[in-house]
């Protein structure tokens, strides 16, 4: 929120003092981003929490600084309106519950002109261009109340209106030249057929403010914000009204908005109008009660209090006190704070205007809790060294996808984005963008692999998997050879038996698919994917079946350790040559492969007995039994 610090002393009393100004707005939860400055005008952007509706505002900000500094807000002049049920010359019709509130005013005879100075000057600071009088004034008031307004062409718009949902495919020209094709789900303003603007959004081209203008319709409104918030994304359309009205906005700022721009109205005899203002409000919102107990106070915000300091910062913060005991308090909260609603909210507007800074510090009074690490961070730590270790380097993505890859059961609601509105039911689709750039750029190899979550729905409940997966792709010609060695190697390392390979037809347009099985049971899945490799399993099917090895705490006597150089036919895998290994020999300990040449292997084998040092014949004839197996098995043979 860019706030001009002229404007910002029209409506209170600012520091002279810049740097103190955003320090103290900082520490009651206003962060400074940076200061601009615009034709000797200062400007602060300021990082504002989403729930503060009321700070998208020069108006929300002149509350927070008149709150710092104990100074009264300065009077914003307005023209009081009447209120009506309906207007003479429109008719509107309001389909849908989503509308909480819509004030309507029509102002004849309008003189369209350019902007006065002081008033391009400031929308000009606050980073908008100026258009003409009419429109400078409806973003002039926005900005300053924080109450969106639109202002038609009375005289296109004819006398029949509706607020409707749209229909699938009805499309919009909007007044930037955009076009929009509309869904069921969005909030239009309509007269008949036409759409006239996509509402809390933006303007319709052909019924907004043009140069001839001669009467305009203004309104103001207050919707449903969620619906505001799909339709501002999933159209990407970021105005500053837009802005807004996905926050959950005070719909007691219509009339007062309104109010303020007929003040400019009048003062510049800009146009004519009656002060009656078409008001459609079904469910007047009014402050509300929240109870404040001084114990849960003291005890949650680490203070004490008194009762006078905590009723000079309510009361700065323009909140009311309306009962009071011995215990605590009931605060009529006003209806800009829709932030406020819980005792605990009391208390953090209490605790940031005290100051932070000056909450004690304490001894713990507690044993602090023991640093207990949960066993799946461990379990996942253990696949990650051992990926690691294999040659794989690690990927990390969100959880969400893109349509294209949309084969899933499960669409979010508020998606952070249109293109990506849906949960994987696999890690391959993120894994996949990875290899692919991965490719694109270096064009050597790609070795990535991922933990994370897939989700999927079955039946009427929503179901969380953990999985790793690997891709890889390699120029050589062996190169799925390569990667399910690999992967054994992987297994191995985690002390799980060598899973069968079975084929099978799966998704995502595999080639060469198979499925992993252990036990007989389906643990993962792979197959080639234009060209590329993947493997996909579950980690919950296989955490938990790791071999067991009955081993010595502290074992006497040393290993005897040898390199053996072996030449390997080509398609053998690597990890079930190491698995043959340590199954030749119980005084085996382990086995590692240490390098590789060509089609030449070399392997580190420790060979260790438990209660002597063997020699070097005991040793030989081990290697001999190794030998003899990796020739029968695979046709190994030895380098000399």
């Amino acid at each position: 929120m860019k706030v001009p610090l002229n404007w910002l002393n029209k409506l209170v009393e600012v520091p002279k003092d810049v740097k103190k100004l955003t320090s103290d707005l900082t520490m009651v939860g206003h962060m400074l981003d940076k200061i601009e400055t615009k034709n000797s005008e200062t400007i602060l952007d300021l990082e504002l929490r989403g729930n503060r509706a009321d700070c998208y505002s020069i108006l929300g900000i002149a509350r927070e600084v008149s709150a710092i500094y104990k100074t009264k807000l300065k009077n914003i002049p307005i023209i009081t309106v009447k209120k009506i049920k309906e207007l003479k010359n429109i008719n509107l019709d309001i389909q849908t519950p989503l509308v909480k509130r819509v004030g309507m005013i029509e102002i004849k005879n309008i003189k369209i002109t350019k902007s006065p100075k002081w008033l391009s000057d400031k929308l000009i600071a606050y980073g908008l261009e100026s258009k003409n009088n009419i429109v400078d004034l409806t973003n002039y008031v926005m900005i300053e109340t924080g109450e969106p307004m639109h202002a038609f062409d009375l005289d296109k718009i004819g006398n029949s209106l509706e607020i409707r949902l749209a229909k699938d495919g009805e499309k919009i020209i909007t007044f930037m030249d955009a076009n929009i094709t509309l869904t069921k789900d969005d909030l239009v303003w309509t007269k008949g057929n036409e759409i006239l603007s996509v509402a809390g959004s933006i303007g319709e081209k052909y019924h907004s403010i043009v140069s001839d203008t001669k009467n305009i319709l203004l309104e103001a409104a207050n919707y449903d914000r969620a619906n505001i918030r799909k339709t501002v994304y999933r159209h990407n359309l970021l105005t500053d009204a837009g802005i807004r009205h996905e926050k959950e906005l005070d719909p007691n700022m219509v009339d007062f908005a309104i109010s303020r721009f007929l003040y400019f109205v009048k003062k510049y005899n800009w146009g004519e109008f009656t002060p009656e203002m078409y008001d459609y409000y079904p469910k007047e919102i009014k402050p509300w009660k929240v109870h404040l107990d001084f114990a849960y106070l003291n005890n949650f915000s680490g203070l004490t209090l008194n009762f006078n300091e905590i009723k000079n910062i309510l009361l700065n913060l323009q909140f009311e006190i309306i009962k009071k005991d011995k215990l605590g308090i009931d605060v009529l909260v006003p209806t800009h704070r829709t932030d406020v609603t819980l005792e605990e909210d009391l208390i953090e507007e209490i605790v940031r205007i005290y100051g932070y800074d000056k909450i004690p510090t304490k001894t713990l009074s507690l044993e602090i809790p023991k640093n207990i690490t949960p066993n799946y961070i461990i379990q996942e730590d253990k696949l990650r060294q051992s990926a690691i270790s294999v040659g794989f380097d690690e990927n990390i993505s969100l959880s969400f996808v893109r349509e294209k890859y949309k084969d899933t059961n499960v669409t979010i609601i508020n998606p952070p984005s249109p293109d990506t509105k849906y949960l994987r039911n696999s890690l391959f689709p993120n894994l996949l963008d990875s290899a692919k750039k991965i490719v694109n750029e270096r064009g050597e190899f790609v070795q990535l692999f991922e933990i994370g979550k897939i989700y999927f729905k079955e039946k009427n409940n929503y179901i969380e998997k953990r999985k790793i997966g690997f891709i890889y792709w390699s120029k050589e010609k062996n190169s799925f050879s390569d990667f399910k060695s690999l992967i054994l190697t992987f297994f191995n390392k985690i002390d799980i038996k060598n899973p069968d390979y079975v084929s099978e037809i799966l998704n995502f347009n595999f080639t060469n698919s198979y499925i992993l099985k252990l036990n007989n049971n389906q643990v993962g899945f792979g197959g080639m994917h234009d060209f590329l490799y993947y493997v996909e399993i579950d980690l919950d099917s296989i955490l938990g079946k790791e071999n067991k090895y009955k081993i010595n705490l502290w074992v006497k006597f040393p290993p005897q350790i040898e390199d053996l150089t072996l030449i390997i036919p080509e398609k053998t895998y690597i990890g079930e040559i190491i698995h043959s290994i340590k199954q030749t020999n119980k005084y085996i300990n382990d086995v590692e492969l240490e390098d590789i040449f060509e089609n030449s292997y070399t392997f580190r084998i420790w060979y260790q007995h438990p209660d002597k040092t063997l020699v070097d014949k005991e040793v030989e004839k081990i290697r001999n039994e190794i030998i003899m197996t990796l020739k029968q098995k695979f046709g190994i043979t030895i380098k000399n």
